[in-house]
Order: C-alpha cells, then structure tokens, then sequence
C-alpha cells in the first residue's frame, strides 16, 4: 500500500492524505452535511466538490484538480476515495476553518456544488476577473446553467468572503 505523506512546513508535522480524507469524510457525516456512500455518483461528485471548495478554508489536502464535466476533478482523490480500507482517523488541521465551510455548504444540492467549485477554479486561476467575464465563462463552460443561477451562486461565494471584485 502506498501512503500520500506531506510534511507541513508551518505546523512542523507530517500527515497521511487518506487519513485526512477520511478524516473530512467523518467531520461532514458527524455534521449531517452528507453521508459518504463510494457506490454513488453523486455522493463522489460531492465530494470531490467539498474537498475542493474545504481548501478555500485552510483545509488543502494536496490533490490536483481540473475542470471536467462536473467541474473541478481530481483522479488522484476518486484514487483515494476508493481505498480508504485500513485507514485510521487524523485530526484535521487547526486551519481549517470548518464551521465557515459548513455555512456555505450545508443544504446545497449536486447542481449548486458543481457550479460554485466550477466559479472558484475559474477565479482561483485569474484573481483579476470582473463579476460579468466571470459570469460569461462559467456559464460558457456550464451552458446547461441559466445566468441567473450562476450569478446567485456567486452572491453566495461573495457573501463567504470567497470573491472579491
């Protein structure tokens, strides 16, 4: 079995990404935001979209996404999720700022989570943006999402304090 270990500069430890996924996993089921299910569709896309949104709150767990069908995906995390098997629990980072996260993300459905992972991977990339080019990008890339929807979903992200125009 290979171990994904990271050593944290700042914090000075050395952590096991599984243990971590695992870890968030439980953090979210414990906070009834959802209940990981691997067999599900959209139980993976969720989580590929809250551990992707998580690390907009001091929780990078190091994975590599890139845009998909669904927005933001990271192979090496769907890797992961399927081999959570022998894993113990890790505390989650002081950083990450949980509560704030739960906020923004409780009670959103697959379609919200999609489109607010897709907002924050475009933005992430180019800091600059304007509202209205973001909004003709995403919705570019989401043509199946309505402007009107996408410009809500940017109200929210602005209201996290996750956009800034």
């Amino acid at each position: 079995m290979i171990r994904m270990l990271y050593f944290d500069i700042k914090n000075s430890y050395v952590w096991d990404m599984k243990a971590v996924l695992l870890s968030f996993i439980d953090f979210l089921e414990n906070h009834n935001v959802f209940k990981f299910d691997v067999n599900e569709f959209d139980s993976r896309l969720r989580l590929q979209k809250y551990v992707f949104l998580a690390r907009f709150y001091g929780l990078d767990m190091k994975y590599s996404f890139s845009l998909y069908i669904h927005g933001p995906y990271s192979p090496d995390l769907a890797r992961d999720y399927y081999n959570l098997d022998n894993v113990s629990l890790e505390p989650l980072p002081e950083s990450f700022r949980g509560i704030e996260f739960l906020e923004l993300v409780k009670d959103k459905d697959e379609k919200w989570l999609e489109v607010a992972a897709t907002i924050m991977s475009v933005y992430e990339y180019n800091k600059h943006i304007s509202r209205e080019k973001l909004i003709e990008i995403v919705n570019e890339i989401k043509p199946s999402f309505i402007k009107e929807d996408i410009e809500k979903i940017i109200e929210d992200l602005e209201k996290a304090r996750l956009l800034d125009f």
